[in-house]
């Protein structure tokens, strides 16, 4: 697929309109760990193969002595550490991966515009999620809807994951005034999910995550200094019930009074269909025109040379 990018900045306004749309994020699962899943996905109809791993957005508070204080600055580190723990749990699991990097998003004005507008809508149906239930997964009441199948088409895979993160940490002053009982110690720790999209459905077809929260947990200076550790570790226990790619799941009893939403499979959309659709979120029909025509302005003809008058002759001198 050719990219015309018309403007020398692209690349940055790209990463800008990224990083533009981070939120604070609250955690649905609030102790160990969390799952839940739609029938399809546990009976392998809907089971993906291939995932595009995004990178996570998250949030980080350091609480001191008398305020918290967000760490924004900090997050990147964490993130980084989380996608290769992330992908290394997927993989152990036989799915295969993609994990995307901001800077490759950044670079990439189609890709950059599909994530935005797929997360955007994600943090909607997560927001309901925090608000109600994981357990609606399994009724299939979670939508991410068209964004989120344009991206998936986009990349040729099945299915994207999309990880949050949570971290609340105390400053070293104020944990140490609350281990001489000065302060009341409160709960802290690290809160991480990803709900995963199907790219025939749209639907938040699983989702997962765990916490290592507690009232006796380490330090925000410790997490970042050992951001690796921590990362590995809220991995493996968010990942914990995730199949493997093949191993099917029993059927889970549900609720009696509870339907489950009616399944609805979209066929794979092709390129052109992609970035006809793009084009609509973007609302700039000539945005991505593969040779989009420049008008050149008419040369201007020099302006014609005024004819000069004719130059009177000497009148003859008069005679005697």
């Amino acid at each position: 697929m050719k990219q015309s990018i018309r403007n020398g900045g692209a690349a940055a306004l790209a990463i800008i309109f990224f990083l533009a749309s981070q939120s604070a994020y609250s955690a649905v699962c609030v102790w160990g760990e969390c799952s839940a899943m739609t029938p399809e996905f546990r009976s392998l109809e809907l089971r993906p193969k291939s995932i595009a791993l995004l990178p996570a957005r998250s949030t980080l508070t350091e609480n001191g002595v008398f305020n918290s204080e967000s760490r924004v600055g900090d997050t990147a580190p964490l993130e980084n550490y989380l996608a290769i723990s992330l992908e290394k749990e997927f993989t152990s699991r036989d799915y295969e991966v993609r994990s995307l990097t901001v800077e490759e998003i950044a670079e990439d004005q189609q890709l950059a515009a599909l994530v935005n507008a797929a997360n955007q809508r994600y943090d909607e149906e997560y927001t309901t999620i925090v608000a109600f239930k994981v357990s609606g997964v399994k009724y299939r009441r979670y939508s991410v809807g068209e964004e989120s199948r344009l991206l998936a088409n986009y990349l040729g895979v099945d299915a994207i994951a999309f990880p949050r993160m949570q971290i609340n940490g105390a400053s070293s002053a104020s944990k140490w005034m609350g281990n001489l009982g000065v302060k009341q110690e409160t709960q802290a720790g690290i809160f991480m999910e990803f709900g995963l999209v199907h790219a025939r459905t749209g639907d938040v077809e699983a989702f997962f995550g765990g916490t290592t929260a507690g009232f006796f947990q380490p330090s925000f200076k410790k997490i970042l200094k050992k951001a690796k550790k921590y990362m590995a570790n809220i991995a493996k226990v968010a990942t914990k019930k995730m199949p493997k790619v093949g191993d099917a799941l029993k059927p889970e009893k549900l609720k009696e009074g509870e339907t489950v939403r009616e399944l609805v499979l979209y066929d794979p959309v092709d390129e052109e269909s992609v970035l006809s659709d793009l084009e609509g979120l973007l609302g700039d029909d000539d945005l991505f025109d593969e040779e989009a025509p420049v008008e050149e302005a008419p040369v201007a003809e020099d302006p014609p040379v005024a004819e000069q008058a004719p130059v009177a002759e000497d009148a003859p001198a008069g005679g005697g």
